[in-house]
């Protein structure tokens, strides 16, 4: 059967495409699943971070009040009253207090818990709130506030306006667990009791207010308005943001907005939440509000018994942020095949200035072994081609001047030709190493570029989530577990600053200052300071130096680096203990030395060495994957190489191979 011929041309396009491709491929998948992840992690947890200033901001509402009923028992009028038989003769400042104020309403208790005035019902009185925890921990001298549920008739007692404040009716909503109620007839109140002192110290009654949250959007306004600043950033997906007040699962007062632009006050929490928040559990991520995904976070509502009553919600729609991410996606997809194409053009563009050469010198043997007479070859070509055509002509004069020796010829003729087929067939794999190379190189610097306008990218919140979180810490209304969450942002915000500080030593080559120094003196230090990033207990380590020491030139900053990072990642290989050797050694003959790290680790799976100095690849939890693309990059700029030898369950060696001068002509690289 014939073969299928292929032109050379066609071989050239291929073998440069393929890995330019390849690389553009990964960079693609690379690109996309990064602004994908960032995008939803970002999101989620700013509406984390905004639900804690929600919180803060219902204790704020919380705490006013409790300020309220506080300074409003202060009056000594309270406790000569309270011992009086007399109608009370507060009644007027308490009714100002309940109008000014915006109170649900606002009653006076004595020391026995008997109700002596209702500002918001005056006919009723005398009925027992002892058994109230909130009120019984006031009738012991404390100002006590929270969270209460109140049913229809107890709230018609304390004012007869509030049962039609209360209903809220219930509307059907998709994704919520089914309901058969049609009406829900308790309120949810902020309410703070204070003690009515008598002249001599004693508890003579108890101050209590409430203000009802059913219906009342103040609240949820205030948050929205705050936490995602709306007003300040038109035009942004922030005013987007909602917050809300759940009775168990029903909305009592929300900035959410139906699909009629009205309040959804009445519509259910998704049953998935509220199996969560149900249990006192807080739920962060995505869910349905109403009928769309939102980025949510819940947070359950205790009364002042500690029983779970409902919750506040604070959360973003995620369509706004899935449209950003879709023209990003595109903008960036439209870069790459725009480089593609590049590509295509200049590996076309090459393969045909490669194979003209090698065509017309075909076209030209052809027809002399048809026994055509011909002229010499010419082949505009100086290099191996050109001068595989002058031997052609050569060859074809001998074969002229020596017909009778054909035999003699006919082997030499067969020589040179195997030996230039040869030395062009090395050439042809010396052009793909070459362009390999080339592809690489490509990648890493498009890697590189992703990764700077990352890491700059980050840096601006990172810095402003740092700052806010360094004044929360100085806040004096944190309590032991505040401040430890504060803490744990400024670890991890400081966790986050080093990996963008590792993506920018990657994106960017530094000046290389160079010095002399004593290898040896720089590895004792090393190895004496390991010991406060890693535990050395379990560990032994064995030094092999060569004695009369070595003086070596480069930069030695760069080099501590490139050290660090393999002595670390050796003993971090070697999890339950082991041996870690480091030595030194200097190659007279060719003015190199030689530093070896090894350890007595589990070694390195066939597959990952393919992948070892690969950019963001790491088999470490906490790991960036770009040690070893710097170390690589900074041996490689000192005109050195990295080797590495493992077998799998026999620990692992690298080798970095280094001169011990550098190149008189030293190069500036940008910074």
């Amino acid at each position: 059967m014939k073969r299928l011929r292929s032109s050379i041309r066609a071989r050239l396009t291929v073998a440069t495409l393929l890995p330019l491709i390849t690389a553009i491929g990964i960079c693609w998948l690379v690109g996309i699943s990064i602004i994908t992840t960032r995008f939803a992690v970002q999101a989620q947890q700013s509406v984390a971070t905004r639900l804690n200033s929600a919180h803060e901001i219902f204790l704020g509402e919380l705490a006013r009040l409790s300020d309220i009923i506080r300074l409003t028992g202060q009056s000594p009028a309270f406790a000569s009253v309270l011992n009086s038989p007399d109608q009370p003769a507060v009644t007027l400042p308490l009714h100002l207090t309940l109008d000014n104020e915006r109170l649900s309403f606002l009653t006076v208790v004595d020391r026995d818990g008997i109700v002596r005035y209702r500002a918001g019902n005056p006919g009723v009185s005398g009925d027992s709130q002892k058994g109230e925890a909130l009120i019984g921990d006031a009738l012991k001298g404390a100002v006590t506030s929270g969270v209460m549920l109140l049913s229809g008739e107890q709230a018609v007692r304390e004012n007869p306006r509030l049962p039609k404040q209360i209903a809220v009716t219930i509307t059907a909503t998709p994704h919520a667990r089914p309901d058969s109620r049609r009406i829900e007839n308790r309120g949810m109140f902020l309410v703070a009791a204070s003690p009515i002192l008598a002249a001599d110290g004693s508890v003579a009654g108890v101050l209590y207010g409430g203000v009802l949250l059913n219906r009342d959007n103040r609240l949820v306004d205030r948050i929205t308005r705050v936490v995602f600043r709306q007003g300040e950033t038109q035009g942004t997906e922030s005013e987007n943001g909602t917050a809300t007040l759940f009775l168990d699962d029903v909305r009592i007062a929300t900035s959410v907005l139906d699909e009629k632009q009205q309040r959804a006050i009445g519509s259910l929490m998704s049953s998935e939440v509220y199996d969560a928040v149900s249990r006192g559990e807080s739920w962060v991520g995505k869910a349905f509000v109403l009928d769309l995904q939102n980025f949510t976070a819940y947070e359950a509502l205790r009364d002042y018994r500690g029983r779970v009553i409902g919750s506040l919600y604070v959360g973003m729609p995620e369509r706004p942020h899935l449209e950003l991410r879709s023209r990003i996606n595109v903008i960036f997809s439209g870069v790459l095949v725009f480089v593609t194409l590049i590509g295509i053009g200049l590996s076309a563009w090459i393969s045909r200035r490669l194979s003209q050469p090698v065509k017309a010198l075909e076209e030209e043997v052809r027809r002399i072994a048809a026994g055509e007479k011909l002229p010499d070859i010419s082949v505009e070509s100086d290099d191996e081609i050109g001068a595989l055509a002058h031997e052609f002509n050569i060859m074809k004069q001998r074969l002229a001047a020596r017909e009778a020796e054909n035999l003699a010829l006919n082997r030499t003729l067969e020589d040179k030709v195997m030996e230039r087929t040869t030395q062009l067939e090395g050439k042809n794999r010396l052009l793909l190493d070459t362009q390999k190379e080339l592809a690489q190189a490509e990648r890493l610097a498009g890697i590189g570029l992703l990764s700077s306008g990352v890491a700059h990218e980050i840096n601006n919140p990172l810095a402003i989530i740092r700052g806010n979180a360094e004044l929360l810490e100085m806040s004096s209304r944190l309590d032991a577990s505040g401040q430890s969450e504060v803490e744990t942002i400024i670890r991890q915000v400081g966790r986050v600053e080093r990996i963008v500080s590792n993506l920018l030593t990657f994106a960017r080559t530094k000046t290389k200052i160079l010095g002399t120094f004593r290898l040896e003196a720089l590895l004792d230090d090393i190895l004496d300071q390991v010991g406060h990033q890693i535990p050395l207990e379990g560990y032994r380590i064995e030094r092999r130096y060569q004695p009369a020491g070595i003086e070596l030139e480069g930069d030695e900053d760069q080099l501590r680096q490139v050290c660090t990072n393999l002595i670390v990642n050796g003993l971090q290989a070697m999890e339950a203990g082991g041996v870690l050797t480091v030595g030194t050694e200097v190659s007279a003959g060719d003015g190199q030395c030689r530093i070896t790290i090894s350890d007595s680790g589990s070694g390195i799976d066939r597959e990952m060495q393919k992948k070892l100095f690969t950019p963001f690849f790491t088999t470490k939890t906490h790991g960036t994957g770009l040690g070893l693309a710097v170390s690589y990059g900074i041996v490689k700029d000192h005109g050195g190489e990295i080797r590495f030898a493992s077998e799998s369950g026999q620990g692992a060696e690298f080798t970095v191979l280094l001169p011990l001068r550098q190149p008189t002509g030293r190069e500036v690289a940008d910074d």
